[in-house]
């Protein structure tokens, strides 16, 4: 199967995505806590953790992917939750079937899409070029270990045994390549406002005060732009559902 995933759980069903570099085990804490609850299905994206190259490494590819999958895993209507790239997913989503969506939590999402320079530079010869000399580096297990701590709101807290399934997620057929294609899909990312305006489930926007990489005022800009409610979590970083899966499980489930 191409799309590796995670699907346990009875009751009112979730779905889960993921952001780059990661896999659905960032969900783990979320599936512990609300299992007895809830039916929950954590994808792993394309080229990412465990699954093959399922879809092109767009929002809006892998959200076209996802639709006869999850109907095919019987799920027609559940609430959905995207962090990080992952949110992006589930914004085209919830834009492209709204029919399926009971409510839509999204989590330290770039919607907003990146930086003038950064997209310049993914755009230039110089970002496929950096990308085949990384394919060639070792993936030293601190250099993920510092990056994933430099993440953490609370780096103290940051446990060493979260760094493997980021490693194996590494180490995917084709990861290098499918991150360059996700990221220069970030800086052409277009919010779907009025598609996702027009859809009648509630909405939520996830942050943390400490977020490193995706500054908060793209959290209450993106929350603005939805119409949506707009949650802050104290000392948390970007890695919010690692950091906090009880904060994210009531925040997908608030409506």
């Amino acid at each position: 199967m191409p799309i590796h995933y995670r699907d346990e759980g009875q009751g009112e069903p979730i779905v889960l995505i993921h952001g780059l570099g990661a896999s659905h085990r960032v969900f783990d804490g979320v599936i512990t806590e609300g299992g007895e609850q809830h039916r929950f299905l954590a994808i792993d994206l394309p080229r990412s953790g465990r699954s093959r190259n399922w879809a092109e490494n767009t929002p809006d590819a892998i959200a076209t992917a996802l639709e006869p999958f999850l109907v095919n895993r019987g799920l027609t209507h559940f609430r959905l939750f995207g962090h990080s790239f992952g949110g992006l997913v589930a914004l085209s989503y919830a834009a492209k079937f709204p029919q399926r969506v009971s409510s839509l939590t999204v989590a330290s999402a770039p919607a907003l899409g990146l930086p003038p320079e950064v997209r310049l530079f993914l755009e230039s010869p110089l970002a496929p070029m950096s990308t085949m000399w990384m394919s060639a580096t070792p993936m030293w297990r601190p250099m993920v270990k510092n990056y994933l701590r430099w993440l953490w709101g609370q780096p103290g807290a940051f446990k060493d045994d979260t760094v493997e399934h980021y490693l194996e997620s590494l180490r995917a057929d084709g990861f290098i390549t499918g991150m360059l294609d996700s990221l220069r899909s970030v800086g052409r990312f277009r919010l779907p406002k009025d598609a996702l305006a027009a859809g009648a489930f509630p909405k939520r926007v996830l942050w943390g005060d400490r977020d490193p990489l995706v500054p908060i005022i793209q959290g209450e800009q993106l929350a603005i732009a939805l119409g949506a409610d707009f949650r802050v979590l104290k000392d948390v970083g970007h890695c919010v559902p690692e950091e906090h899966p009880v904060a994210v499980l009531e925040s997908i489930r608030h409506h």
